[in-house]
């Protein structure tokens, strides 16, 4: 506080000090009521917080311990370590969130009474007393401002006097040193200076009495003034300030420290509960649980296993051979079963890899198989082989089991030979295997397939070797059954699978490297019975591959680039599409645009017949799969003569026409069989949906009424489907000739046969990258809507060929 001025009026400053005061005492006040109303909102808004959570938790926790929790007991032992199961733990942990939650409540209840409502009323009784206890002050103040105001007045009176009496005093003083000197003035005698000395002297004396009296009444005034200050200061003013903060600091002291105390007493609670979940938590394992759920379902420790009851008199329990009979069929058991232990072997290992990689790929992000977008998803296939690993090891444990089961035996049945000897021959054709795959134009590797793949594996997603009759889908009916023929059966087909792969790959050359005056001169015997090939009418011609092509019917004819090849029906009215043989003597349709022909034609001398070229059952670089039987052979190869081909559209009429026939004396149906040329979706589900190559048994033609639309069966349902898409068949999927007409003329013409039509030199080609027109007959209806295109298998260069049918 600065010091009063020295010269000035004393109250006007002092009334601009208490007014100061005054204003600096409400604003001290407001400030102390605007903390505790932040104090009161926080902890409205805080206990508005901690009361929602309390309340969820608590409602959440009873729920939970109403619902019907296992009541599976823990086993208690003396003198063992206190031990928890799972259900246990999650009943503590659910009680001990109940009682932090009512802890929390609790804590709640205490802040609203002893903190909210207080800070409340003491905020509105602060806010009240302001008021007067301001008003009171200020009477205080003016009472000080009065003694202050005689201080004022006692102080001009002073100086007043004092300066009255200073004037005189000077004047008798010079009085007296004109006396002193006896000198007057030219005007002033020295009796005129002693009268007024005298006179002088009297005044001085009269001014100096009442400048005493002032100076002693400002004295007094002032002494007084300075203890009413004092009394102000020290009383008054620190009065009415604690009566103004009313012990609010005491007050919110103790609000803050009840907070806190009431805070880590909610802590503690929560603490003490939490830390006795986790250690029940801690003590939480496997067997301890698997223990009290077995205590209290018994049922579950129950491992059924079955013992051997002999009848009555009978002492033997192992398997023994006191017949001859007997260690033949335990034999061919041994067999059997090894067979199966090194084929369900290679399934597991074949699906695992399998596995791997799928879920590499679905941990890299993928959802599909990029070898295979239109197949299932990941997840799919990644269940599917899990379930196959599951049953091969299932049948591998059953195996096993059977296998030590003749182990254990008296019937001298020598297992571990045969577990060796299928180890050796498991060895030899997975080596078999890995050479039969041979590299195409395109870089791509074509496994070999064959019998032993198509037929002993069946559906199964592994490569194993073992052979077996049925697919592994029903490979859990195949180990039930007890026929001991499949015994035989599996070991031979061994063998055989052997010795025909070693004969197979024995045959295997480049074709693009043919000497066909060589090739004609030799004869090759093979495994299936031959058939004559189709003799060529008119000029045949030498020809080239100039690109790679996959046949996608069976009457045309795989090629690779540079194979050297014969042409005897070269694009004769058939839309892009030439007649061609290769060294080995298979005959069928090529593209055109995929042939560089040479223009001379063979010499007639030279030209063997066309016996001399054998089919061969086997894999080939001009052929994705030759394996076909004698009836599909014989059904391929055309008629050698007119007398054949007349004799043929008479059979295949007879089969397309006559619908029944005579049997023992009774009427049977003899079902016809169409193929589809292309993919057709059945736009309702009357419809009947196929894909390119299915054989669909024919229902219904509805005779006499061409509506374009048949009734067929295709596995277990039945519908209609256009029959612009199909072609007639026999049932294993040969196509048969177009039967005669009702006036004798034959539809079986050049067009769709143009391997009869006898034509002169052939005209120039087309150029290699000219697409062949599409003929009329492969024109879709407007009627039809087919919703996919055909898939072609192999791409040929730019410029396709128009797509054939299987005619």
């Amino acid at each position: 506080m600065q010091p009063p001025p020295r010269k000035g009026n004393y109250v006007k400053f002092l009334k601009n000090l208490h007014s100061e005061q005054i204003a600096k005492l409400l604003l001290k006040n407001q400030n102390e009521c605007d903390l505790l109303e932040d104090i009161r909102s926080f902890l409205i808004k805080k206990s508005s917080i901690e009361k929602s959570y309390s309340d969820a938790l608590l409602k959440i926790s009873v729920a939970f311990l109403n619902k019907k929790i296992a009541n599976i007991p823990d086993i208690k032992t003396e003198g063992s370590e206190e031990k928890w199961n799972m259900w246990n733990v999650w009943r503590t942990v659910l009680e001990e969130n109940e009682t932090a939650a009512k802890a929390r409540l609790e804590a709640i209840e205490v802040l609203q009474n002893q903190i909210n409502d207080e800070a409340k009323a003491l905020r509105a009784h602060k806010l009240q007393i302001a008021k007067k206890c301001t008003d009171h002050l200020a009477l205080v103040q003016k009472e000080l401002h009065s003694s202050v105001q005689d201080v004022d007045k006692t102080k001009k009176f002073y100086f007043d006097e004092e300066q009255s009496a200073h004037e005189v005093r000077d004047k008798a003083k010079d009085i007296e040193e004109k006396l002193k000197k006896k000198k007057g003035s030219f005007f002033q005698s020295i009796t005129s200076l002693q009268k007024n000395s005298v006179k002088v002297s009297s005044r001085r004396e009269v001014l100096e009495e009442k400048s005493s009296g002032a100076r002693n009444d400002y004295l007094l005034s002032l002494a007084a003034a300075n203890a009413h200050q004092t009394r102000y200061f020290l009383v008054d003013l620190q009065n009415v300030m604690n009566t103004m903060e009313h012990n609010v600091y005491e007050k919110v002291q103790e609000y803050l420290a009840l907070l806190s105390k009431i805070e880590l007493l909610t802590c503690t609670v929560v603490h003490n509960s939490f830390k006795k979940v986790r250690d029940q938590a801690q003590q939480l394992s496997r067997e301890y649980n698997m223990q009290c759920v077995y205590l209290f379902y018994p049922v579950l420790k129950q491992h059924v296993q079955y013992q051997f009851e002999p009848c009555d008199g009978d002492s033997i329990d192992h398997i023994t051979a006191d017949h001859g009979g007997v260690v033949t069929i335990l034999s061919q058991e041994a067999k059997r079963w090894a067979t199966r232990i090194i084929r369900e072997t290679n399934n597991i290992k074949e699906n695992t890899r399998k596995l791997q990689v799928f879920q590499a790929l679905r941990d890299s992000g993928q959802k599909n198989d990029p070898n295979d977008p239109n197949g299932p998803d990941l997840e799919t296939k990644i269940e599917s082989l899990k379930n196959s690993i599951r049953r091969s090891e299932i049948a591998k444990a059953k195996a096993e089991s059977r296998i030590e089961c003749l182990k254990n035996g008296d019937g001298n049945v020598n297992v571990e030979e045969w577990l060796a000897d299928m180890g050796d021959i498991n060895a030899e054709l997975q080596r078999s295997n890995s050479t039969s795959s041979l590299p195409t134009d395109g870089g791509a590797t074509s496994a070999m397939t064959s019998d032993y793949d198509s037929e002993d594996y069946g559906d199964g997603p592994s490569d194993s070797p073992v052979p077996s009759d049925q697919p592994q889908s029903s490979s859990q009916d195949e180990e039930d059954r007890p026929d001991s023929a499949e015994i035989d059966k599996d070991w031979a087909l061994v063998e055989k699978e052997r010795q025909r792969i070693e004969q197979l790959t024995a045959g295997w050359d480049d074709p693009t490297q043919v000497n066909w005056e060589e090739t004609r001169d030799t004869e090759e015997k093979t495994m299936y019975p031959q058939t004559a090939p189709e003799e060529p009418e008119g000029p045949v011609y030498k020809c080239t591959a100039l690109y790679s092509y996959t046949g996608q019917h069976p009457d045309e004819l795989s090629i690779v680039e540079n194979e050297q090849l014969e042409v005897f029906s070269v694009d004769s009215d058939n839309y892009g599409w030439s007649k061609a043989r290769n060294y080995k003597g298979e005959v069928g349709y090529v593209p055109s645009n995929y042939l560089d022909i040479e223009q001379e034609t063979c010499d007639p001398e030279t030209h063997d017949t066309p016996t001399t070229y054998q089919l061969r059952s086997q894999i080939s670089f001009s052929s994705v799969d030759y394996m076909v039987n004698d009836e599909a052979t014989n059904q391929l190869q055309h008629c050698q003569s007119d007398e054949d081909v007349e004799a043929e559209e008479q059979s295949s009429e007879k089969s397309i026409t006559t619908v029944w026939e005579k049997k023992d004396g009774g009427i049977i149906e003899i079902p016809s069989y169409c193929i589809a040329l292309f993919d057709y979706d059945g736009n309702d589900p009357e419809e009947l949906g196929m894909k390119e190559g299915q054989i669909i048994k024919v229902v219904d033609k509805t005779t006499h009424v061409d509506d374009g639309w048949w009734v067929g069966e295709l596995g277990n349902k039945m519908g209609h489907f256009p029959s612009c898409l199909v072609k007639e068949c026999y049932e294993n999927g040969d196509l048969v000739p177009t039967p005669t007409s009702e006036n004798g003329d034959s539809d079986f013409s050049n067009e769709d046969h143009p391997e009869f039509v006898t034509s002169g030199p052939p005209p120039p080609p087309p150029p290699v990258f000219t697409p062949p027109e599409l003929p009329p007959t492969h024109l879709f209806p407007t009627q039809v809507i087919v919703t996919q295109p055909t898939p072609i298998g192999d791409h040929g260069p730019p410029g396709s060929f128009a797509p054939r049918s299987s005619t």
